[in-house]
C-alpha cells in the first residue's frame, strides 16, 4: 500500500497482484487488495483493467462500497449521470458511514442541477469525515 500512497502505481500494482495470488486470502481481504489495484489502474489510464477490479471485487464482496463508488466515478468520468448517482446511492445503502459516497455523490447530484440534494450530501460527507478517527490504522 505503501506504494500507491507515494503515487508509485506501475509498482502499486506489481505489488497488489502478488498479493492477490495467495489463494489463502479471505473474501474481504481479496475485494480490498481488488479495488485498491483498480485504483492504482486508474491512475495508470487502465480504466478497462481498473472496472474489471472494481467488478471482480464486488464478485468477492458484494456491495462493496468502495468499489461501487468507484464504478460511479468511472460511470461520472464519462458524463454518465444518472448510472453514477444510482452506483452511489447504492455504495451508501450497504454503508451509510462511507463519507467517500456521499461527497462523490454530490458531484453527481451538482453537475445534474440537484443542487440541495448536492449540499445536503456533501453535509453528510463533511459531517461523517469530521466523526472518523484521524489515525486509521491499515488493516484488511
Amino acid at each position: 500500500m505503501e506504494a500507491l500512497d507515494r503515487r508509485e502505481y506501475s509498482r502499486a500494482e506489481t505489488e497488489l497482484s502478488g498479493l492477490l495470488a495467495d489463494d489463502s486470502l479471505s473474501r474481504r481481504a481479496r475485494a480490498f487488495l481488488l479495488n485498491k489495484r483498480g485504483v492504482a489502474r486508474i491512475a495508470m489510464e487502465s480504466r478497462d483493467l481498473a472496472r474489471d477490479d472494481f467488478a471482480a471485487a464486488l464478485g468477492e464482496l458484494p456491495g462493496y462500497a468502495p468499489a461501487l463508488t468507484n464504478l460511479g466515478n468511472l460511470l461520472l468520468d464519462q458524463g454518465k449521470l444518472e448510472a453514477a448517482t444510482a452506483h452511489y446511492e447504492e455504495a451508501i445503502a450497504n454503508d451509510p458511514q462511507y463519507a467517500i459516497a456521499f461527497l462523490n455523490l454530490s458531484v453527481a447530484y451538482k453537475r445534474a442541477g440537484r443542487f440541495a440534494d448536492a449540499v445536503r450530501a456533501l453535509r453528510t460527507s463533511q459531517r461523517l469525515e469530521a466523526r472518523r478517527p484521524t489515525a486509521v490504522p491499515r488493516s484488511l
